[in-house]
């Protein structure tokens, strides 16, 4: 498949921005910063599979260069993607940008929603995209910390700075 144009990923995050109800500026965002937008991108995290993939029995007959790996623009995690309901066979699946954009969009809002259903950003003062942006990038343990902080604050502070960099040059899908 060849990688498509800015326009045609431009149309994808729309959509699933619409579809999901999430800022296409905050999707482009996460791409720009797991990926650069590279829609072949991939990355094996063997730490990952040592620690919650290999003895689970679920995966643990997986090939770990699958299953334990980051796909494609938004780069999400296999096992992430099973979770939305991703049934592929092949890792080159998830390069697929409708497929991966779509489950990029659909993580977002779920992740929106948990951290509006636990309040967590009434206690602490977090923004809950920031919040939802550190549990996209850094899974859900212990994030926010028992202080209220976030592991993985630095990578929040890039997608941040990348939104804020798109705000300034582009807007939000038009209606319609």
């Amino acid at each position: 498949m060849a990688d498509l144009g800015a326009a045609e990923l431009d149309k994808l995050f729309c959509m699933n921005a619409k579809k999901f109800k999430v800022k296409k500026l905050l999707l482009k965002a996460i791409a720009e910063v797991e990926s650069g937008m590279n829609q072949k991108a991939y990355r094996f995290e063997p730490g990952f599979w040592n620690k919650y993939l290999k003895d689970n029995p679920e995966w643990k007959d997986k090939d770990p260069a699958i299953v334990s790996a980051s796909w494609g623009v938004a780069q999400i995690m296999w096992t992430t993607a099973w979770s939305l309901g991703f049934r592929g066979t092949t890792g080159e699946e998830l390069e697929d940008p409708a497929t991966n954009i779509m489950l990029e969009a659909k993580l977002i809002r779920s992740l929106i929603d948990k951290v509006r259903a636990k309040g967590v950003c009434q206690n602490n003062g977090l923004w809950e995209i920031e919040v939802a942006t550190a549990l996209y990038n850094g899974g859900s343990r212990d994030n926010p910390d028992a202080s209220g902080k976030l592991r993985n604050q630095r990578y929040v502070d890039r997608v941040m700075d990348a939104y804020c960099a798109l705000r300034k040059k582009e807007r939000e899908c038009d209606e319609g």
